[in-house]
C-alpha cells in the first residue's frame, strides 16, 4: 500500500488553513460593506422619517386601502369609521369644497401632513367619492321646482327607474315604499315646461300608472350631505 509523505499532510494543512483565513476575510469585508451602505443613506429617507413621526401625534391608525378595481364600489359600502376630526374636515368642505389643505389643516387644528394623510384615507375609503359645484338654480332661470310623487306599474319598474335616468328635469330621484314607487325633485322655467314634463314624459309613459305634484314654495334646508 503506498503512504503519503509526510510533506503531503503539510501542504493540506497550509490550505486548509487559507481556507479559513480567506472565509473569515469575506464575512468581515461584508460588514463593512454593510456598515458603509448604512452610513450612506439617503438623507431624504430621514426627512420622511420626520414629517410620519410627526403626523403620527394627532392622526388615526392607518387602516387598509380599499381595493380598486370593480370591487371597489361593493367593498366601499359599508360604514367607515370617522373621529371627531375626520368631521370637522368633512364639515369644512362641505362649506367650501376648493379650501385648500393648508387652510384645511388651521381650521381643524391639525398638522399639514396630517390633514393629507386623512384626506387621501376618506378618499380611498371612499366617504369622499368627488367635488362638485354647487349651482344657483334660480339665477340658471329654473325658478319652478315640483316633488312628483309616482305610482308606477310594478312589472315595469326597471323601465320607469331607466326613463327617470334619462330625464335632464330631475335633480333627485329615488324609490321609497309606501302608496308612491318613486319621488323625484322636478326643476323647471316655467308651468308650461312643468305640464309637459309631468303630463306628456310621465303620465303618457307605459311605466307609470298615476301621478301626484306637490309645488316647492320655500327651500329652508339644502345640504350636499350629513354628517353622523
Amino acid at each position: 500500500m503506498l503512504e503519503l509523505p509526510p510533506a503531503a499532510d503539510g501542504v493540506s494543512a497550509t490550505r486548509r488553513g487559507s481556507g479559513l483565513r480567506l472565509d473569515g476575510l469575506l464575512r468581515v469585508a461584508g460588514v463593512r460593506r454593510q456598515a458603509i451602505a448604512m452610513s450612506r443613506q439617503d438623507p431624504t429617507d430621514e426627512e420622511e422619517l420626520e414629517v410620519e413621526a410627526d403626523a403620527a401625534e394627532d392622526t388615526v391608525p392607518a387602516r387598509r386601502r380599499r381595493p380598486a378595481g370593480p370591487d371597489a364600489e361593493v367593498a366601499g359600502r359599508g360604514p367607515v369609521p370617522v373621529d371627531r376630526i375626520d368631521r370637522r374636515i368633512l364639515e369644512l368642505l362641505r362649506d367650501d369644497g376648493r379650501m385648500p389643505v393648508a387652510a384645511l389643516a388651521e381650521r381643524a387644528g391639525i398638522s399639514r401632513a396630517n390633514a393629507y394623510t386623512r384626506l387621501e384615507r376618506l378618499r380611498g375609503e371612499a366617504v369622499i367619492r368627488g367635488f362638485t359645484a354647487q349651482v344657483d338654480s334660480g339665477r340658471l332661470g329654473l325658478g319652478i321646482a315640483a316633488l312628483v310623487l309616482i305610482s308606477g306599474r310594478q312589472p315595469a319598474w326597471r323601465a320607469l327607474r331607466e326613463q327617470l335616468l334619462h330625464m335632464p328635469e330631475i335633480e333627485y330621484c329615488a324609490f321609497t315604499t309606501g302608496e308612491y314607487d318613486a319621488l323625484v325633485l322636478v326643476r323647471v322655467p316655467d308651468v308650461e315646461t312643468l305640464r309637459d314634463v309631468i303630463l306628456e314624459r310621465l303620465q303618457s309613459s307605459p311605466a307609470v300608472r298615476a301621478t301626484q305634484t306637490i309645488f316647492v314654495l320655500d327651500e329652508v334646508v339644502r345640504r350636499p350631505f350629513v354628517l353622523p
